[in-house]
């Protein structure tokens, strides 16, 4: 494990990368870096993962900047803005987001039985076109245009490209990020935007890759939600629960997600080397043992759900 520390006379020489030089949860200057990641899944190329010194937060630095960052997303390996189902990890990635999608559905309602939702990252947009089959009405941000195109085409949901194009404060009663929060730019100004965004009393889900679970340990380097350069951040629930207090929201409850252990254990055995079906066998079988050690020590899942309301002033 490398120490070397980083401050703000740390340079990046290639220009298509953007060097933060303050950290994004506490803004301290002073950082180590914790490893090199490689990019599996698209570029093959690696990156830097830094940790706070001051706070621990764990972030990917130099990162893509908003010019290039979208060549990342452009891979029929990229699932979530895809609609094909060319290989079997993407069926199982398609069959797990159709019981995702049931699953968030319930949640919701459980808070929120009705009013309208925005789902921040709605990639094509099976989930809105469930809630709204089910009496919601709905909008959605996604960056990425083709995805968004699809989501407009296939659903005839109102999609825009970024938050900043949505109208109005103070209208949805839900605002929903499901595996999105470790994407955006600027962590404080994506949450300030969606308090304004949220209703009095509304609630707020977000759902992240968990470091601190089991497989992220297991897998080390080759842990596929680490994702670079796509994941800018790498987040603990300490971070969540600090990055909620601090923008006005209250925990209200953090949930395991169960499916995310399967896929997420698939891939990283493919990163290690695994044949396809070897990967397969293999990744559910350790994505079962990872849920079971979860549930056994009390430790997050692959993935957390935190589910918050806008404080009362």
């Amino acid at each position: 494990r490398a120490t070397l520390i980083y401050t703000r006379s740390f340079h990046v020489e290639h220009t298509s990368l953007e060097t933060l030089q303050e950290c994004p949860k506490c803004a301290s200057s002073s950082f180590h870096l914790w490893n090199t990641l490689t990019d599996h899944s698209i570029s093959g190329e690696p990156f830097a993962v830094i940790d706070c010194t001051t706070c621990g937060f764990r972030f990917t630095n130099p990162r893509p900047d908003q010019r290039t960052v979208g060549s990342y997303y452009q891979s029929d390996n990229y699932y979530s803005h895809s609609s094909t189902s060319k290989t079997i990890v993407s069926r199982l990635y398609k069959l797990a987001r159709r019981w995702g999608v049931r699953n968030k559905h319930k949640i919701i309602r459980s808070v929120q039985p009705k009013g309208r939702v925005l789902d921040v990252g709605c990639g094509t947009g099976e989930f809105l076109a469930y809630l709204m089959s089910r009496g919601y009405l709905v909008d959605g941000v996604e960056p990425n245009q083709t995805a968004r195109e699809q989501a407009i085409a296939n659903h005839g949901i109102q999609v825009v490209a970024n938050t900043d194009q949505i109208p109005g404060y103070e209208q949805f009663q839900v605002i929903t990020l499901w595996h999105v929060l470790e994407h955006v730019p600027d962590l404080r100004a994506t949450l300030k935007k969606i308090f304004t965004q949220l209703a009095s009393d509304g609630t707020l889900l977000i759902a992240v890759p968990d470091r601190g679970s089991w497989d992220a340990k297991h897998y080390g380097t080759f842990w596929a939600a680490w994702d670079v350069p796509r994941h800018f951040y790498h987040f603990r629930q300490t971070d969540i629960q600090a990055l909620l207090r601090e923008h006005g929201f209250l925990l209200v409850a953090t949930k395991r997600m169960w499916m995310d252990a399967f896929y997420i254990a698939i891939l990283s055995e493919g990163y290690s080397g695994a044949s396809r079906p070897v990967a397969l066998i293999k990744g559910l079988m350790v994505g079962a043992w990872s849920n079971l050690a979860s549930m056994l020590s009390g430790g997050p899942t692959s993935s957390s759900l935190y589910v918050a309301r806008k404080a009362k002033a």
